[in-house]
């Protein structure tokens, strides 16, 4: 194995210099074998195969730039690079050979790593300017995407050009805090920090370090302990009898530690009260504790000391770095004044990375062409064992039956690497049901106790014959699981099941480790380090401590089962998101129905948050204008919720609906809001063949209208119903919002009619089909679930528009995808962007009537509620959609919301994060 690792790093080698800059061809890298093939002569044809196959996938990767909203400022350090030699650039230059060697990146990325870190330090703000640097920036990425390594790029830079002393801020959990201080020692520092501070007369130097020694930063924090005052006042460390080398502190958001560090750099302020050596400060995971949730002037404690820090420094450059910028940008403020008062907020510049071609996100699992959608695996007997609403004391006496699925699974995805050769490989399996430590104890007590007989089955069972051996249960369940045609292995592997259990089953099951994961673990318990020889096989159990930053190496299984339905907070939770080299097809997630269709609606707003970034840049806004869009859009209600709903039944927020559409995915659960929901729908389209004659005649879709009367639309909005979480949807805004707008006084109406349906509903003699739909009772109640959180087919605003409209339409957005399906696609961009499906708001084009499009709807017979009587009652639903406008401003609503249906419905969730039991 070892030999093997040593001809992949040595073709590596050859390849950059067969292929500088690009990736290679097949032919190209059979090339290299071939020249490496004599230093290594024991090594198959087979394995060079594997090796092949392997460099194929991690070589052929893009990435683009990125794109960016900023204020006006004046560019530095491309005139400081022209004017310094390549010597100057040494913890730079040491970290592209990290980059090159050890991390084994291909050139093109390590470029493009390069051009973002220099664009995003340039940003900050040059430390060596004449009087005060106050920046304030955020940089966007996706979840588990390496934004780390680009941050540690920028760290690299920035000591370089002259930042002193570097503060990075992780999340609030320790394990997280420690992992990240292991990739900043190895990425930035060179050296165990560790053994600095304990006055280790040996220097253990590692990582960058193995590169070129003649310098390190100082760490004055380590992988095992955060900021301590007292040991740096033991070692009469202050900033002045430093070398002019950077000092770095890697913190967790813990308030007592910020104390402490405030305190001690306070004792270095000069007489004009301020530290004159500057400061960069990285807020990872900057929307978790930063943001001030409070009244401006009594803000929250860790965003106060946040500010307490940069306002110590005559210099600073503050960049919030996060996957989910939500609160961020939909930051809490309502009034525009306290947005430009937040000293956090980020006024100089928003930077949106692009994640490399090989990353597995949001999009390629949830996305409208989701790539991976058939890695989801529905789960929906975990309720039955960890409802929703459960207290830390109850029992767990078994695990679900998908539990045990995703277990068996996970041990034939660990036979899969092996037979692939990738022995050595780390290999982890995510259990996240519940938020309690008491209650991740009991599972990992359960899942150990079932490890163990299966460990037990295989030493008495696996030797024998097949059929013999297949008389055990466990034995049995496994050959299934390997036959089953959903899952890639005997297709792929052709390998029949008495190899499998006689060759492979031992030793890819004895490794495994069950390990709980929370504050209360220890913080060795994910350290990958300590098993790069051998791999670590492991099935982490935990809450928060599992959804924050937390790299799993090598993720094959998920299992989540959580109802929490805040944005920033779901997609933490998604540790399935990152690279899958060389398993993209072994992968696998277990998650409730309903939990899909959050994640589906999430990576809607995330998408259209980028379009927004990147119709804004075009359009050279800066990020106060940004700002204001994004946080008057309606979606925001639900992100802010869990903060606004404490205190007042009354919200006031500023709202656009511009190039917007959504739709009422929720009912209440009420046999007589549902009955008069339909009966006041009928009643509507009745008035508008009343007022507007029938429906134009559109074969598949009989029911429509165009310059329908705004009056009309408004009445039926004043009737209709809503749930309260259909927070878009709140009546009095959008009537508000249409009456106050010149430009919606006529709207088209289409009416959904399924094509498969039997039942037929008419209104005036016009036929009407329901459409069916899965419904769930949780967690809120009355939902319709699935894949999408949908009600409708998606683009459904094509009607109204000319063919014409809808080609222009249709080829502006191919457009604007462009350049993501070329990196993600390569030569395959042109025929995929020729099939592409088009989302709703490509239709919200400029011009064009706002729409509303009524959906009657069959639950199904399991899940409809009391009194629903399958053969005479409809559900009904509508999607809404607004034209994008030239400019139109956002206007200042006031939203009720009833406080007891809300907690009602979110209530569980909105403590989450308060009362994890310090998970």
């Amino acid at each position: 194995m070892a030999d093997l690792m040593f001809f992949e790093k040595l073709v590596r080698t050859c390849i950059s210099t067969i292929a500088p800059n690009r990736a290679p061809k097949e032919d190209e890298l059979l090339q290299a074998c071939n020249m490496v093939r004599p230093m290594l002569p024991d090594i198959t044809d087979t394995e060079i195969d594997a090796v092949i196959k392997k460099l194929q996938s991690a070589l052929d990767v893009e990435m683009d730039i990125g794109i960016s909203i900023e204020m006006p400022y004046t560019p530095w350090l491309n005139a400081l690079k022209a004017k310094e030699s390549s010597d100057y650039w040494y913890y730079w230059n040491r970290y592209v050979l990290y980059l090159e060697e050890d991390m084994q990146r291909p050139s093109n990325i390590i470029a493009t790593i390069d051009n973002v870190s220099d664009k995003i330090v340039d940003l900050a703000g040059n430390p060596k300017s004449e009087g005060t640097l106050h920046r304030r920036g955020l940089l966007i990425g996706d979840v588990q995407s390496g934004k780390t390594a680009n941050y540690i790029a920028i760290m690299n830079k920035a000591a370089d050009v002259g930042y002193r002393v570097i503060i990075l801020l992780t999340g609030t959990v320790e394990s997280l805090r420690r992992q990240t201080q292991e990739r900043v020692d190895e990425g930035f520092i060179g050296r165990s920090s560790k053994a600095y501070l304990q006055r280790n007369s040996q220097t253990l130097r590692k990582g960058v370090g193995l590169k070129d020694a003649n310098r390190f930063a100082t760490g004055f924090t380590t992988e095992a302990s955060d900021f301590k005052k007292a040991t740096l006042n033991s070692m009469n460390v202050n900033l002045d009898n430093m070398t002019k080398e950077p000092v770095v502190f890697v913190l967790k958001k813990n308030a007592k530690t910020l104390e402490n560090l405030i305190g001690w750099l306070e004792d270095n302020k000069k007489s004009n009260g301020k530290i004159n050596y500057p400061l960069l400060l990285i807020d990872d995971e900057a929307d978790n504790a930063s943001i001030n949730t409070k009244d401006d002037n009594n803000p929250t404690t860790i965003n106060r000391h946040i500010r307490t820090l940069l306002g110590l420094f005559k210099s600073s450059s503050y960049i919030a770095v996060t996957a989910t910028p939500f609160a961020n940008i939909f930051i809490l403020p309502e009034k525009t004044e306290e947005m430009e008062n937040d000293d956090l907020f980020p006024s100089d510049y928003i930077y949106s990375l692009d994640a490399p071609t090989n990353y597995i996100g949001s999009n390629e699992l949830f996305g409208d062409d989701a790539a991976y959608s058939k890695a989801l695996e529905t789960l929906n007997d975990a309720g039955d064992y960890f409802p929703y609403k459960h207290k830390q004391d109850i029992p767990v006496n078994s695990l679900p039956e998908s539990l045990y699925s995703a277990l068996r699974y996970f041990v034939l995805a660990n036979v899969a690497r092996d037979i692939n050769g990738d022995k050595t490989a780390h290999r982890s399996m995510l259990v996240n049901v519940s938020r309690f430590v008491a209650v991740q104890d009991k599972i990992s007590k359960k899942i150990n106790e079932w490890l163990f007989e299966c460990m037990q089955d295989i030493k008495h069972y696996c030797m024998l014959d097949e059929e013999e051996a297949c008389k055990n249960p466990f034995i049995a369940a496994l050959r299934e699981d390997w036959y089953n045609t959903k899952y890639p292995f005997f297709e792929k592997y052709a390998i029949p099941w008495e190899t499998i259990q006689k060759e492979y089953l031992y030793s890819a099951v004895s490794p495994i480790e069950v390990r709980t994961i929370n504050q209360k673990s220890s913080t060795k318990m994910l350290d990958y380090a300590m098993y790069n020889d051998t791999g670590l096989r492991v099935i982490a159990v935990g809450g928060l401590s599992l959804s924050r930053g937390l790299t799993l190496e090598g993720l094959m299984v998920s299992y989540f089962h959580r109802n929490t339905q805040m944005y920033d907070t779901l997609m933490q939770m998604g540790r399935w998101f990152g690279y899958r080299a060389g398993y993209e097809d072994l992968f696998r997630i277990w998650m409730p129905d309903d939990a899909i269709g959050w994640y589906a609606h999430i990576t809607q707003a995330s998408n259209e948050l980028r379009e927004e970034i990147s119709r804004m840049t075009r359009l050279g806004a800066i990020p106060r204008e940004f700002g204001l869009k994004v946080r008057a859009h309606p979606t925001t209600l639900i992100i802010t919720a869990k903060n606004k709903m404490k205190h007042s039944e009354r919200v006031e927020r500023w709202i656009t609906l511009d190039g917007t559409f959504f739709e009422t995915p929720r009912f209440r659960p009420n046999i007589d809001t549902i009955r008069s929901n339909r009966n006041k729908t009928d009643s509507f389209l009745k008035d508008i063949i009343t007022h507007c004659g029938n429906p134009v005649a559109n074969g598949k879709q009989p029911l429509f209208w165009n310059n329908v009367p705004s009056d009309i639309i408004c009445d039926y909005l004043s009737k209709y119903n809503n749930h309260p979480m259909n927070m878009e949807a709140n009546s009095d805004t959008l009537i508000n919002y249409i009456k106050k707008n010149e430009e919606f006084k006529t709207w088209d109406v289409l009416v959904y009619t399924s094509k498969s349906s039997e039942i037929s509903h008419k209104i005036c003699g016009w036929p009407i089909r329901p459409t069916k739909r899965p419904f769930s009772r949780k967690p809120v109640p009355y939902s319709v679930y699935g894949t999408k959180l949908r009600i409708g087919t998606m683009g459904l605003t094509k009607y109204g528009l000319t063919e014409q409209q809808k080609a222009e339409a249709e080829d502006a957005f191919r457009e604007y995808k462009r350049s993501e399906y070329e990196n993600k696609y390569g030569n395959a961009a042109e025929e995929k962007l020729k099939k592409m499906s088009f989302p709703d708001r490509a239709y919200l084009i400029k011009g064009r009537n706002p729409i509303i499009i009524i959906h009657y709807l069959l639950p199904d017979s399991e899940n409809a509620i009391d009194d629903f009587d399958i053969n005479n009652d409809l559900i009904v639903g509508y999607g809404m959609g607004f034209p994008r406008s030239a400019g139109s401003e956002p206007m200042y609503a006031v939203y009720y919301l009833n406080l007891v249906e809300q907690r009602e419905f979110m209530d569980d969730e909105i403590e989450e994060d308060q009362f994890d039991d310090e998970d």
